[in-house]
């Protein structure tokens, strides 16, 4: 059994997901600025505490309006709110303590699923910022009713486990839907699945998942094109600015880049290495010191399309392994 600390700590996966910041960067905040510092399991693993998560949120959304890491990340929670309600523009905490948005940070959400727990039930549509405009059972519902209801931001599904047709049914309720983004919780499921899922417009989140954390995701991925960078004119590629978690570790890559060499096709070892690249400059774009709000906006941009551009590849290189029917630890 564990233990009611362990209980209420978060791995840095988990971390990375509810926060919306790449697994890099969280050791790269630990490691340059002390920005929080999670307990360590017997075998070296991260534990984040709510604490630690509620800290990374509020970082999250200040570096977010431009305001450099190194200058905030020794602050403790009760500064952070503090500095985050004296600016209106990147206000997301009301006197009451509930997530707030400014109007045109209203996320409209849809709720999708037969067995949504009370405290969701309940709880999310009480959270300023947020406006459920829609909670249906199935997808049969939700495509008789649609048509009828304001069109979701977010459409948030409960399913008790993940399977070899969910992905297959997330398409089908994206296209229904018109949702910028998705929030599957689910309760059980294994790696393979959750990768096939999870990607720049498909959130995958444990069931555990507390009202408030569920609202700032639904928040944050609200804004379609409205919350993307500027491009040039031309450009055909879109980023949503969020970090996606990293689906290769080093050493998996390592590994790749051997077997690659004993197979005819090269294309996994080229791959493999493109990847290796985008993340050394992932880290490096999260590591550069900013003067100003200008220089920080600009990193967090490269860092944001960089990973955007690394987990494509990844997705790239995971088909190719399936194709090929090459199996790595």
């Amino acid at each position: 059994m564990l233990g009611v600390e362990q209980q209420n700590t978060y791995k840095i996966g988990a971390v990375s997901r509810i926060t919306g910041i790449g697994s890099e960067t969280l050791r790269a905040w630990e490691r340059r600025y002390g920005a929080v510092t999670p307990s360590r399991t017997e075998s070296g693993d991260r534990n984040y505490s709510r604490d630690d998560v509620a800290k990374l949120l509020l970082l999250k959304s200040l570096v977010d309006a431009g305001i450099s890491i190194g200058t905030i990340a020794g602050l403790n929670t009760e500064q952070l709110k503090s500095r985050i309600d004296s600016d209106p523009i990147i206000s997301i905490k009301g006197s009451n303590g509930k997530s707030k948005a400014s109007d045109n940070e209203i996320s409209h959400v849809v709720l999708l699923g037969d067995s949504f727990p009370i405290r969701v039930l309940d709880g999310l549509p009480e959270v300023n910022g947020i406006d459920v405009v829609g909670i249906y059972e199935d997808i049969h519902e939700l495509e008789e009713k649609i048509k009828s209801s304001k069109k979701p931001d977010i459409v948030v599904i409960e399913r008790p486990t993940i399977n070899q047709h969910t992905a297959v049914e997330i398409q089908k309720i994206r296209e229904v839907s018109g949702a910028w983004h998705l929030i599957l919780i689910y309760g059980f499921s294994s790696q393979e699945y959750i990768e096939q899922i999870q990607s720049s417009q498909t959130t995958v989140v444990r069931s555990s998942v507390d009202v408030q954390e569920l609202a700032r995701l639904c928040i944050y991925h609200s804004g379609g094109s409205e919350k993307l960078p500027s491009l040039e004119v031309g450009s055909t590629l879109h980023f949503e600015q969020t970090i996606p978690a990293r689906s290769f570790s080093y050493k998996q890559l390592a590994e790749l880049s051997k077997l690659s060499n004993t197979i005819k096709c090269e294309c996994p070892k080229h791959i493999t290495e493109l990847v290796r690249d985008l993340v050394a400059f992932e880290i490096y774009s999260a590591e550069c010191q900013s003067e100003n709000s200008k220089d920080a906006a600009l990193h967090a941009y490269l860092h944001a399309t960089t990973a955007q551009a690394r987990s494509m590849l990844e997705e790239s290189l995971s088909h190719l392994m399936r194709v090929e029917g090459i199996s790595i630890q």
